[in-house]
């Protein structure tokens, strides 16, 4: 098609904004219109980066080679603090696991975290009075008035730790100043003591005595006796013994113990005798030595027969965990003429107290 028909006419075409005309419009030289960029430049697309970004432009601006534009995040390989870098790059985005920054996360106080589960949580104190806990709703818990569980009270307490009823002691004798009974300072002379290291009361073991009274009437087998010149043993046989066991009375303490031997002796003597009735006394089996008794001493005198009676007594302090026995045998020392035993008992009387 022709622009006037074949007829002469004067048809211009001229190129508008963003558009070219090329041609003189005839058969041979057609008009050819296109359009350019930009008041007639082409158009310039330049990739910028970012720190974060990586940007890229590629293409000619085709139907066959169009303009493609793509990011490409930027990861720091090594962060400046040191750690390692947990954000990753996958083919559907960024992405950060949880297991990943459980390591990151620590508790401070008042907290508390469980790095295998990553469950932070409060964490109330234990100190002795914290009455904060958890309640049933799973949040933190006061009791109202701040108040704790009612207190268990123990054997020699009394109260109810409330300022209407505080924890105190429980004297079952009431209360009673130190003044009224004693004449001296509680501090050095009371016994009621605490140990540091357990907190306990304490009071020193409980004294104890003892006593016992036993009676032996020795069979000798009425033995006469001629001048012997020094102090004999009528019967080896024929002893009595005042013995302490060792923690018989107490485990702790010492004991002050005593024995007394009282003999009874029913004895005669030829006309003219001179004699001297004893007890030979052995200690903790040592050898015995002899405590003269009863003593004939006047010559010439006439015979006779008399019953007499003597004591003789030991006492000693032991140390704890210790033992002791006093033991006596009936003895003798003829001067002069002979004496017959009669009869000879022995009356033991034993006394220990702990100290």
């Amino acid at each position: 098609m022709s622009c006037c028909e074949e007829r002469s006419c004067d048809c211009v075409i001229t190129a508008g904004p963003g558009a070219t005309v090329d041609g003189g419009g005839s058969t041979t030289d057609p008009y050819v219109i296109g359009a350019v960029g930009g008041g007639g430049d082409p158009t310039v697309i330049q990739a910028v980066d970012t720190p974060t970004v990586d940007m890229t432009v590629t293409g000619t601006g085709t139907t066959a080679d169009p303009v493609q534009v793509s990011a490409a995040v930027i990861l720091d390989p090594s962060p400046p603090g040191g750690g390692d870098q947990l954000l990753q790059a996958g083919p559907d985005g960024l992405y950060l696991e949880c297991e990943q920054v459980r390591g990151c996360i620590s508790a401070g106080d008042g907290a508390a975290y469980d790095p295998d589960t990553g469950v932070v949580s409060a964490r109330p104190s234990t100190d002795a009075g914290n009455t904060l806990g958890i309640g049933t709703d799973g949040g933190l818990l006061v009791p109202p008035g701040g108040a704790a569980e009612p207190l268990a009270i123990g054997c020699g307490l009394q109260g109810e730790g409330s300022t209407a009823a505080p924890l105190a002691a429980f004297p079952i004798a009431g209360e009673q100043p130190w003044a009224d009974d004693w004449d001296c300072d509680a501090a050095a002379n009371s016994t009621l003591k605490c140990d540091p290291s357990s907190g306990a009361l304490w009071t020193p073991p409980e004294h104890t005595t003892a006593a016992l009274t036993l009676q032996q009437n020795h069979p000798m087998g009425t033995p006469a006796m001629p001048a012997t010149g020094t102090v004999v043993i009528i019967d080896a046989t024929a002893w009595s013994e005042g013995r302490y066991d060792p923690d018989t009375l107490s485990l702790c303490r010492g004991v002050s113990f005593s024995t007394e031997f009282t003999g009874h002796a029913e004895i005669s003597w030829t006309a003219g005798a001179i004699f001297d009735v004893a007890y030979a006394v052995s200690i903790d089996g040592a050898g015995a030595t002899s405590r003269l008794m009863y003593s004939e001493l006047t010559p010439p005198g006439p015979a006779g027969r008399r019953r007499v009676t003597f004591s003789t007594a030991q006492a000693t302090v032991l140390p704890p965990h210790t033992g002791y026995a006093v033991r006596v045998y009936p003895a003798i020392r003829v001067t002069a003429g002979t004496v017959t035993i009669h009869q000879w008992i022995t009356d033991t009387h034993l006394f220990a107290l702990t100290r």
